[in-house]
């Protein structure tokens, strides 16, 4: 699988960083990974490398210059567009859609341009996935829209985030209707051409495309083409097709500022907010806060064919794409090992504590950093502020600590709640820089060294006694077990489950305070989940649940690993134990609904069944569940237990978003 081809953009940068390969070939070969491209822009250098195969039949292999289907990478490239037009004077961003799509019928509330930029609009998705995610006819913009002009707003505007690619499909209408041009031609004048995008377009299944890679899907474990679809009909919101060079050069030039003005630039990146004060974690076209304590953008996407995501760090001058030709690959992990190995950075550096009375301190610190750091990154500075709004934020905190509760916490991150989380760590992140410290070494430093730094400071804000006592007694146990460069562990196999624990056993035991390692565990039993390793997974997964058993994360992957290979009573008594603990943690309907599906993804169906059977355990009045259930089942073969999957769900909700699929399927059956 390991067939790499670079391209080398500058001299010298053929070479990729070192152990990078071997990721990707584990990766690949874990995933079932035909092909996929990927590359970073850094300080103007750029490298890009193809791995595998752009076609498996023929032995094509896969290179820098492989041409991918975008997906939703495609909707950042449209925001552009709209705020280029608004920028020229061309749209308004508060105007009513209609305003450029005169064609779309006027909803209970007038929707504006600026709501569908951020999923703000009441627009709904897909609600028949059945027909709208399987269009084989080509179409054009009129026809795209018709696909749900006629469907009712499911929210008053601004009230609800939902994400929406017939939110973005207004958008490109909007385009034409303003910018005197259809998409496609708007696109290649004002975006793709100016930031030399070359290989970038609509994709057209009877157009002759350079490089076009074809695409792959799992089923049963075994790599088959992707059903063929014309996602002509997602043109603006998914339709283009380029490779991870066009995708560097699109996210460098937003982030760089070579497209927008800088008051554009701020309003794409900011999380917008809906009307009850909660930030939406999306900008104008991008995912915003997708890295804890760092200010970072990006989108992904997920459609037949492929499997795309590209990152931007602005403040850093530093982007990062991945293209697979593999539909639902998680191509984040990529991203993630590949920053990690650019920066010498950790992605995300958490301490564990178990002792009770001390871990309120941890949480504490470790979201005061995440959203004051981020906030010093993304602004350039801390949030300004008077003596009395600083006061009080710190007030804020010190309450916190002594009587701690997860909803304050949570709304503190957001307007609603005062922002005061960003508030006093931005500023704790601007003293410690104004007495020379690096901010970007708390990234493998961790929370509690940001808050302990801060606190040694003569000038230091003083906090309440309990507070900074707790967090002088976790400090020496986290600086002594997290001491050292950051390592990359390989814990996708027996062999390196074993190792991490034995370093374990060394380094913590009797700490206080420890790195968490549960992302990496639930990384290496995905990986093995996928390679069939049942009995290396669930080493991984126990290992988790074992030294993390505070950790409700820890819980819900030691109990969907144990359900998945057959323990379902072990694995049930720990997901509600997680439960308990965190009623949104990995133990959620949600959760175990997507973690079942990454199994199925991964080429293990019959795991992914299992987790369903047994989060419908949990969950009983959850119709969600039983439709994936039902889905799941049916593709498996097992009519019968599909028919009575799909029965409870309708029972349970008859309206609910797939009712019409499962009505089908059921009708089918009878005949």
């Amino acid at each position: 699988m390991l067939l790499a081809s670079a391209v080398p953009v500058h001299a010298g940068a053929n070479a990729g960083p070192a152990g990078f390969d071997q990721f990707v070939a584990a990766e690949m070969a874990a995933r079932k990974i035909p092909g996929l491209s990927i590359g970073y822009s850094k300080d103007g250098k750029i490298w890009a490398r193809g791995y595998g195969y752009a076609d498996l039949e023929n032995k094509t292999p896969a290179t820098a210059l492989s041409s991918y289907r975008m997906a939703s990478v495609t909707k950042p490239m449209t925001a552009a567009a709209v705020l280029r037009l608004a920028e020229q004077g061309k749209l308004d961003l508060d105007a009513e859609i209609q305003s450029y799509v005169p064609y779309f019928p006027r909803k209970a509330s007038a929707v504006t341009v600026r709501q569908l930029l951020g999923h703000l609009g009441g627009i709904d998705a897909y609600r028949n996935s059945a027909v709208e995610q399987h269009f084989k006819q080509h179409m054009d913009t009129r026809q795209s829209i018709d696909v749900f002009s006629q469907f009712d707003l499911i929210a008053a505007p601004g009230a609800r985030y939902r994400y929406t690619s017939y939110g973005y499909n207004l958008l490109g209408a909007a385009i034409e209707g303003a910018g005197g041009a259809n998409y496609g031609d708007h696109m290649q004048r004002a975006v793709w051409g100016p930031l030399g995008m070359v290989d970038t377009r609509l994709d057209d299944p009877l157009a002759l495309i350079p490089r076009r890679v074809r695409g792959y899907q799992l089923q049963d474990g075994q790599l088959r083409h992707a059903e063929f679809i014309d996602i002509s009909s997602r043109f603006a919101a998914g339709g283009t097709r380029a490779t991870v060079l066009d995708m560097l050069r699109f996210g460098d030039g937003v982030s760089q500022g070579k497209l927008l003005s800088p008051a554009s630039m701020t309003a794409m990146f900011e999380p917008m907010t809906t009307t009850g004060g909660d930030f939406t974690g999306y900008g104008m076209g991008w995912e915003t806060g997708v890295t804890p304590g760092r200010f970072g953008i990006a989108h992904d996407g997920i459609q037949p064919e492929t499997s795309t995501y590209l990152f931007c760090f602005p403040s850093r001058k530093l982007t990062i794409a991945v293209a697979a030709n593999l539909q639902r690959v998680e191509t984040r992990l990529l991203v993630q090992r590949l920053f990690e190995q650019l920066t010498g950075e950790a992605w995300h550096r958490r301490a564990y504590v178990a002792d009770a009375s001390l871990q309120p301190a941890n949480v504490l610190a470790q979201a005061v950093f995440d959203e004051g750091r981020s906030w010093f990154e993304r602004n350039g500075g801390a949030m300004k502020a008077d003596a009395g709004e600083l006061a009080a934020s710190l007030a804020f905190v010190n309450a916190w600590s002594a009587r701690p509760d997860t909803a304050s916490l949570q709304a503190a991150r957001h307007p609603k709640g005062g922002l005061h989380l960003a508030r006093l760590g931005s500023a704790m992140a601007a003293a410690l820089k104004a007495n020379g410290v690096r901010l970007e070494d708390y990234s493998n430093r961790g929370a509690l060294s940001f808050f302990a730094d801060y606190l040694a400071l003569p000038k230091a804000q003083r906090m309440a006694p309990a507070l900074e006592a707790a967090i002088g007694a976790l400090q020496g146990d986290w600086r002594s077990s997290s001491a050292g460069a950051l390592r990359q562990r390989d814990v996708g196999s027996a062999a390196g489950v074993a190792a991490l624990e034995l370093e374990m056993k060394l380094r913590y035991a009797g700490k206080r305070a420890y790195p968490d390692h549960v992302a990496e565990l639930k990384l290496g039993a995905m990986r093995m989940l996928a390679s069939g390793a049942d009995a290396g997974a669930l080493a991984a997964a126990q290992l988790a649940g074992a030294w993390y058993a505070a950790d409700a994360q820890a819980l819900a992957l030691h109990g969907a690993v144990a359900v998945a290979v057959g323990q379902r009573d072990i694995g049930l008594r720990q997901l509600r134990t997680a439960q308990a603990l965190d009623p949104v943690s990995g133990a959620s309907a949600e959760a175990l609904n997507r973690f079942a599906y990454e199994l199925s993804g991964a080429g293990q169906p019959l795991h992914g069944v299992k987790v369903l059977q047994g989060a419908t355990m949990l969950y009983p009045d959850d119709a969600n569940l039983y439709d994936s259930l039902g889905e799941l089942s049916a593709a498996q073969g097992q009519g019968a237990q599909a028919q009575q999957a799909y029965r409870k769900a309708l029972e349970l909700r008859p309206d609910y978003p797939n009712a019409a699929v499962a009505r089908a399927y059921m009708a089918r059956q009878v005949q």
